[in-house]
């Protein structure tokens, strides 16, 4: 099953305080929703394990990320890969921070995500709020991070 999520956030912050955090590991880490553990490995590349609850299916799924095509501070393509429960998981996304007024940054974002096994069996409205809530979790403690 395929998804397709987007948006833009708009951050009271420089774009290059901005894209420190989002290309750090440890700082972006502590955003992402429900992360169990993360091991950073060579440069752009971690594993993040990360707790998963949709619907019946709950318990840990070991994501493998990785960070390309880097053109700080302007744009970021970050893939993953994971699974666990007899699922797997597929993200390709892109970021491109582009300045706002009065000292803003807006982050514009787009995410692929292929679904496949136990998980996908819980529909796509499921998912996709799901998806959503998180994603909104997220983005509210990069505001918070980074605005204060």
């Amino acid at each position: 099953m395929g998804l397709h999520f987007e948006g833009a956030v708009a951050i009271k912050a420089p774009r290059t305080s901005v894209w420190s955090f989002l290309v750090d590991p440890h700082a972006i880490s502590r955003c992402l929703p429900d992360v169990q553990s993360l091991d950073v490995r060579e440069d752009g590349k971690f594993r993040a394990t990360v707790r998963v609850g949709v619907s019946f299916i709950r318990g840990n799924f070991a994501f493998d990320v990785a960070m390309a095509d880097l053109d700080a501070p302007n744009h970021a393509r970050i893939t993953g890969r994971g699974g666990g429960l007899g699922s797997a998981v597929d993200v390709d996304s892109t970021i491109d921070l582009v300045d706002g007024q009065d000292g803003t940054t807006t982050l514009n974002w787009k995410a692929d995500v292929v679904v496949s096994g136990t998980i996908a069996s819980v529909g796509a409205r499921l998912l996709s709020s799901t998806v959503e809530k998180k994603t909104g979790e997220l983005f509210e403690c990069l505001k918070a991070q980074l605005e204060s």
